[in-house]
């Protein structure tokens, strides 16, 4: 009886602790919808503890909250961008547009999606001239969400003090259903600024916010599994880039911007949009 018990116990230990180092696989469809058109493409999201992982069909992204870093790779051409977190200048500009700032607030509603029950939240962030306003739908009880939300409010910790900082909370669970719109915001014009041009500027703006590009993001498939560790390295054959400094004036008042390296061979649509808001 004793050995049944202690086996027992060391059954249950075991099992433990493989639950507490599993990851979760979150696959997703991304469908960007703007005035040039529809398009769809997957993209997955892996958590293991304080990493977490971003395939898309040209580039990859991984966050180590340990190491205080984020790589953003580009498989087609073995290249990598190192960028500390939290991330300053071009690197922020782009997790801004992809809802990393994003703060939310519980919403009245709850439902189904995917057959999840999940809670409804709204939040709203900002990005270069855009803003951008996000409702998701949270499954507490899918598979991996513990894991999920702990990486999500350990990142929160990390973004506390820089542009991204959150100002709501994270979410309880995986979004398994989210739609950011992003409307363009304008720009303040100086006084003396052609009055016929503002006009323009300020008609061009109003054209585009009538039908704003929207990102909706739908989980299709969520699964728990021990993932390897070399899923969040960088691998050996890829070549550090470094991106340019921040933007600087040319002769002429032309201005010259920061060139993120080419992330796949061109003519190669990219699946831009938002993740599954983090």
């Amino acid at each position: 009886m004793k050995f049944t018990l202690t086996a027992a116990v060391a059954g249950a230990l075991a099992i433990a602790a493989t639950t507490a180092s599993a990851g979760v696989v979150i696959s997703q469809e991304v469908v960007n919808t703007s005035q040039a058109g529809k398009r769809s493409a997957m993209q997955t999201v892996m958590v293991q503890g304080r990493k977490q992982k971003i395939v898309q069909s040209n580039r990859e992204t991984i966050i180590d909250l340990d190491a205080g870093v984020i790589y953003t790779l580009s498989p087609a051409i073995k290249h990598f961008v190192k960028t500390p977190l939290p991330p300053q200048g071009m690197m922020a500009a782009v997790m801004a547009r992809e809802g990393v700032g994003v703060g939310y607030e519980k919403a009245a509603g709850t439902h189904k999606e995917g057959g999840y029950a999940c809670q409804d939240y709204a939040g709203t962030g900002t990005a270069m001239d855009a803003k951008l306003d996000v409702t998701l739908c949270a499954a507490s009880e899918a598979p991996g969400a513990k894991e999920y939300v702990d990486f999500q409010q350990a990142l929160s910790d990390k973004l506390k003090g820089s542009k991204l900082e959150r100002k709501g909370e994270v979410p309880d669970g995986i979004p398994v259903k989210s739609t950011t719109v992003y409307t363009q915001v304008p720009r303040p014009l100086p006084a003396k600024f052609d009055p016929k041009v503002a006009a323009q500027y300020e008609a061009h703006i109003a054209a585009a916010n009538r039908n704003p590009p929207t990102t909706v993001t739908t989980v299709t498939k969520i699964e728990v599994k021990d993932l390897p560790a070399d899923t969040f390295v960088v691998p050996k054959e890829f070549t550090e880039q470094h991106l340019q400094p921040a933007i600087t004036m040319m002769p002429g008042g032309m201005l010259k911007r920061p060139i993120m390296p080419p992330s796949a061979p061109a003519g190669t649509a990219p699946a831009s949009g938002a993740p599954a808001p983090m």
